[in-house]
């Protein structure tokens, strides 16, 4: 457990979280088991590679495991950048603040979702040149 209670170190905790274990050989314990992602390796999303389906179960699971990856960027990146001595700068927000953060925060997700539509199109074309025949 590190000083934020997260159990993964603030460099390492996005790779953790994230890839699954045979592309982190660095990997650290997880919950117990140094060969575990939470998000990558969770039930739900082996049940969905291998069409096993996902079961209500499994699918809150992942809810909750993305939410606590949630909470852990707040105890990480947040703190650093948003912890004030007394509270959090979203506290001290004007309405106007609220509005341009807020407006800042969709440019983001927008500008990210466009990065995201280049790669999965070059994912697709390099399926498309591999797997010619796969649907």
């Amino acid at each position: 457990m590190n000083e934020r209670g997260t159990g993964i170190s603030a460099d390492n905790f996005d790779r953790e979280w994230i890839h699954s274990a045979e592309r982190r050989p660095d990997s650290q314990a997880v919950r117990g088991n140094p060969a575990s992602s939470p998000l990558a390796d969770h039930p739900v999303v082996a049940g969905y590679r291998s069409a096993g389906g996902v079961s209500t179960d499994d699918l809150t699971s992942f809810i909750e495991a993305f939410a606590s990856l949630r909470a852990g960027r707040v105890k990480n990146v947040g703190h650093s950048q948003y912890a004030l001595a007394n509270g959090q700068k979203f506290e001290s927000f004007t309405t106007a603040d609220t509005i341009r953060e807020l407006l800042e925060e969709i440019a983001d997700a927008s500008n990210y979702l466009d990065f995201l539509a280049i790669k999965l199109l070059n994912i697709q074309h390099t399926i498309d040149l591999v797997l010619p025949d796969c649907d």
